[in-house]
């Protein structure tokens, strides 16, 4: 066996999306399933579709080809709003994608006519996040020149992004603006607009603590189906598993080593100045996995007593002392990894993946 490995327990991942599926749809609201937190691989898209998911999304086309070449039959969304150079490349090969530049979508018209090919789209207000989406006070004019679009490309909704970039949550107060936007378009453009993308799963948690205004019909999930988990408040779903994958690395070295570093202290790998403490002669050892495999500070370690210390680039050093269990080289810890841990680890090829 090759080491570090990602185990994923696909069944696990069925059933949290068929759970939020069910309890979605009590409050009228389809579910996109996010493919790139595990980056496309084509066992995860088949756990999703195998959930009852009908759309799934990501922010790369290459991902999107690679499930389709992949045989698994699905409607596809792109969830990064497309560069100008792939335009192209998002009628051809996408169902859905999210616009937030007005040239891009005028490109996309004359791309629909020319291919013959229907396309729809999620035109995104920026609702405070500062990511993507039209800035409110651009509407007016925006929505002037989206009236002689091409019949091909449809606009099936207007959506939002939070939590991501800046950090700014979504609550009752802008997604109802959010609604309000909705109106104003269906009223501008004399057609109805029927998706309302009130974001991801951080608006999930809005819609458990009753937060979500209804009229808030579609929700973009990848978080919640994968790890149980939104991170933007580190909410736990208890309606669903959290344990659906897990870290296995090695230990290379055990040994008794000082917890103070000896000499004058520069910048780590990373260009921080790390600071110890001195806590004596302690039990560490060496895993071989570090920063180039995986984000070290999303991993929290699952056997009793393993403390993680610091990493380099190749190499995770972790306090042993306290565990009740003898270790020796050669043998394995385990780790839950956090989204971005998840998703640097599912991208890195030295991480070896395993679907069970």
């Amino acid at each position: 066996m090759r080491y570090p490995i990602l185990k994923i327990y696909t069944e696990k991942i069925v059933e949290n999306g068929q759970i939020l599926i069910k309890e979605c749809a009590k409050n009228g609201i389809s579910l996109w399933a996010v493919t790139k937190g595990m980056s496309a691989h084509p066992e995860i898209a088949l756990a999703f579709k195998k959930a009852g998911f009908q759309i799934l999304a990501d922010s790369r086309i290459s991902n999107i080809v690679k499930m389709k070449e992949a045989g698994i039959e699905s409607e596809y969304a792109l969830i990064r709003i497309p560069m100008p150079s792939e335009i192209e490349d998002t009628v051809r090969f996408c169902d859905y994608s999210l616009v937030s530049e007005l040239e891009s979508i005028l490109e996309m018209s004359s791309t629909c006519d020319r291919l013959k090919k229907e396309h729809k789209i999620v035109f995104m207000i920026d609702m405070g996040d500062l990511r993507e989406g039209f800035w409110p006070t651009e509407l007016d004019r925006t929505y002037e020149k989206l009236k002689d679009i091409s019949p091909y490309l449809k606009i099936s909704g207007v959506g939002a992004n939070f939590a991501c970039a800046s950090g700014a949550l979504p609550g009752r107060e802008n997604l109802t603006r959010l609604l309000e936007y909705r109106k104003e378009m269906e009223y501008k453009l004399n057609r109805p607009i029927d998706l309302v993308s009130g974001g991801g799963t951080c608006s999930l948690v809005q819609m458990i603590k009753g937060n979500l205004p209804e009229g808030i019909n579609s929700l973009r999930l990848g978080e919640s189906i994968l790890l149980g988990t939104d991170s933007s408040e580190k909410f736990t779903l208890t309606m669903l598993s959290q344990n659906t994958m897990e870290i296995v690395a090695e230990l290379c070295e055990v040994r008794v080593k000082p917890t103070l570093p000896i000499g004058e202290i520069g910048m780590d790998f990373s260009g921080n100045v790390p600071i110890f403490h001195d806590r004596g002669n302690r039990l560490r050892g060496v895993l071989a996995i570090g920063k180039q495999d995986i984000r070290i500070e999303g991993l929290v370690p699952l056997d009793e007593g393993v403390e993680v210390i610091t990493a380099s680039s190749d190499h995770l050093l972790v306090d042993l002392e306290d565990c009740p269990k003898k270790y020796y080289a050669g043998d394995k810890l385990r780790f839950r990894p956090d989204y971005p841990a998840m998703l640097s680890a599912s991208t890195s090829s030295y991480v070896h993946k395993i679907f069970s």
